[in-house]
């Protein structure tokens, strides 16, 4: 009975199809039979892995991602093999100079992808240009060699594109409403925790973790938008004025950063004469900022509810101008140097949740405006 439950849970796991990485795995694990399978029936070539290796490094979590990542090895292979060539006709059978490319060449490769997640274009430049260089001063077939290579990457990335689209197919699109929650919650978060850390309820550990959190989700909104982008094109999705809206989230968070980093390097008894001023102004701030982002539309449905009612336009203006007042009619040491530091800095925080509420309008504007 026991082994029986074991196989029962087991099997109904790696069936879940609801679970993205078990689709991920049962497409990377059919690819893998298809390109053997082809390689085996009809290419029989001398490195099937070839073919294997660009179908699974293309096959991406979404079919935007996938077309992005398939386009990005092919032309990079292209291009290497191109380069690569015209090097070793200009330098016929030196080898020494096509090792000493191979080495530039994967240094440069290993660069990219470590520390640049968005070339990966020269990344797969490089590596190939390396390769198709020495092969050519070595063995003298290098153009030989590098067709059958652009053959085999073309086929990979074809099978995986075709592996995504098919197989369980997951869309950047879909997806993207999360992603953009995701945004706006770790931004209020991010809000509340420097909040609670100048009233002294939390610890600055926290505060490290959740604008990491911030960053990271920022920068996976905007990679998602160019995923959109090579699934749809600019067709009917506002995909500007989203990423315009990210890039104003961003501001935000670097403003509120160097709030806290300003409130963080000074002596206890400058912070402990600031932070009242700071911790009001931020609370009146962040109330603003939580009705601008209800107003976010995810969908053009969506859009048409929130397009501003007359009440919800005269909350935000009041809730602006209560911000303004609050920054300026504060009691207390109004002229001192750090009050003032802090004013400044909170000025520039309101005026990046007001560029917010722009973009927001922009969106909401996209969505209700006909369209050709």
């Amino acid at each position: 009975m026991f082994l029986t439950d074991v196989f029962k849970n087991f099997f109904s796991f790696i069936f879940n199809f609801k679970i993205s990485d078990i689709r991920q795995a049962w497409r990377a694990s059919i690819v893998c039979i298809v390109c053997l399978y082809v390689n085996h029936k009809w290419l029989k070539g001398e490195y099937p892995g070839w073919v294997l290796v660009t179908a699974i490094v293309c096959l991406q979590s979404n079919f935007g991602a996938t077309l992005k990542r398939a386009k990005q090895r092919v032309l990079g292979t292209v291009l290497g093999c191109a380069l690569a060539f015209l090097l070793t006709f200009l330098f016929p059978d030196n080898v020494t100079i096509s090792v000493i490319l191979l080495l530039i060449s994967l240094l440069l490769a290993i660069y990219n992808s470590v520390y640049n997640n968005n070339s990966y274009t020269y990344t797969v430049f490089f590596f190939t240009f390396g390769l198709i260089a020495l092969i050519s001063a070595l063995f003298h077939n290098g153009a030989e060699f590098a067709i059958l290579r652009i053959e085999d990457v073309a086929l990979g990335a074809l099978i995986g594109t075709l592996a995504s689209f098919l197989l369980w197919p997951d869309f950047a699109k879909k997806t993207f409403k999360d992603d953009l929650l995701q945004v706006v919650s770790e931004l209020e978060n991010l809000f509340q925790f420097i909040i609670n850390w100048s009233a002294g309820e939390i610890k600055e550990d926290k505060v490290y973790i959740q604008k990491v959190l911030s960053a990271t989700n920022n920068q996976n909104a905007r990679i998602k938008i160019s995923e959109i982008y090579h699934e749809l094109g600019k067709k009917n999705y506002p995909l500007k004025e989203y990423e315009d809206f990210i890039l104003s989230q961003e501001r935000i968070h670097f403003s509120l950063l160097n709030i806290y980093n300003s409130l963080r390097i000074n002596s206890y008894e400058k912070r402990k004469e600031s932070l009242p001023f700071v911790y009001e102004q931020l609370n009146s701030i962040q109330n603003y900022f939580r009705i601008c982002v209800a107003r976010l539309p995810l969908s053009k449905e969506k859009a048409v509810v929130l397009m501003g009612t007359v009440d919800e336009l005269n909350l935000l203006e009041n809730l602006e101008k209560e911000a303004i007042k609050n920054l300026y009619d504060h009691r207390g040491k109004t002229t001192s140097f750090d009050m003032i530091k802090y004013r400044a800095l909170l000025i520039r925080l309101l005026q990046e949740v007001k560029s917010m509420n722009i973009e927001i309008n922009k969106i909401l504007e996209y969505y209700v405006q006909p369209r050709l």
